[in-house]
């Protein structure tokens, strides 16, 4: 999916680079090849980035239908065939697929993100709470980590924000080894503007990922740059705390002067 929004974003350089006609015999070479069932999986991504490139939806849709039927037990096919319609903006077309990979695969988390992903492009956001929430609550404690993270993440997106932290906190409860429901917890903070508490929280993280003393660059960075933050909002009430004060004391001078005899 990734290597499709890259090609995609290409696809206007490529033009311009006057590569458009290189790109479209290469198409046509592994299309040929594809045919004669003669592609390794290499080649078949890069078919299908090509395509895009190219611009040619339908028929890099049809060479993952394709694919899919040729591995039929296989998920990624469907996953790609579902994301592949989502990013051309067909909705319907990718919600009627995840759900049918749904009652197939209700548990697998990357059918689940989908599923989250697609109902957040479409404003739909807490009409998959329902599901994250029935699905995280029957697997065993200990073990739903992945779920929760995401449940939380569509609750923080669509506006239940204490209910997410309230999550992130039993997940880290849950899973005391992990520090990603901490640090989860610490961007919900800091996006609120409670920059203390989340540098708590990575404080927190930190333990849980290092040994004592020993530097995290993912947290440390992300510290860092919060604490830097934060200085500048200090700076820059004090400037204008500064400057309203240096106005008033201007415009007492001038009343001053107006007033003298």
């Amino acid at each position: 999916m990734v290597g499709w929004l890259t090609a995609q974003s290409l696809a206007p350089k490529a033009s311009a680079d006057g590569n458009h006609k290189r790109l479209d015999a290469e198409v046509q070479l592994l299309l040929a090849r594809q045919q004669q069932d003669d592609l390794n999986p290499a080649e078949q991504r890069r078919l299908l980035e090509r395509l895009i490139v190219l611009e040619r939806p339908e028929q890099a849709l049809g060479l993952l239908q394709q694919l899919s039927n040729q591995e039929p037990k296989a998920l990624i096919w469907p996953l790609m065939i579902a994301e592949f319609r989502r990013f051309e903006g067909d909705l319907d077309g990718a919600r009627q697929e995840i759900n049918r990979l749904l009652t197939l695969h209700p548990q697998k988390l990357e059918v689940l993100e989908l599923k989250a992903l697609l109902e957040l492009d479409s404003g739909r956001g807490s009409a998959v709470v329902g599901l994250l929430k029935a699905t995280f609550n029957s697997q065993p404690r200990g073990q739903r980590l992945t779920t929760g993270l995401l449940l939380a993440d569509v609750q923080r997106q669509t506006g239940q924000t204490e209910k997410a932290a309230a999550l992130y906190n039993a997940l880290a409860a849950e899973s005391p080894n992990d520090a990603r429901p901490l640090i989860a917890l610490a961007l919900l903070r800091q996006e609120q503007g409670m920059g203390k508490k989340a540098q708590l929280l990575l404080f927190r993280a930190r333990q849980r990922r290092t040994k004592p003393g020993e530097a995290d660059p993912m947290i440390d960075s992300l510290a860092a740059h919060w604490g830097l933050l934060s200085a500048r909002k200090v700076v820059s009430r004090t400037s204008q705390q500064t400057s309203a004060e240096a106005a008033a004391a201007t415009a007492q001078r001038k009343s001053h002067r107006s007033h003298r005899p």
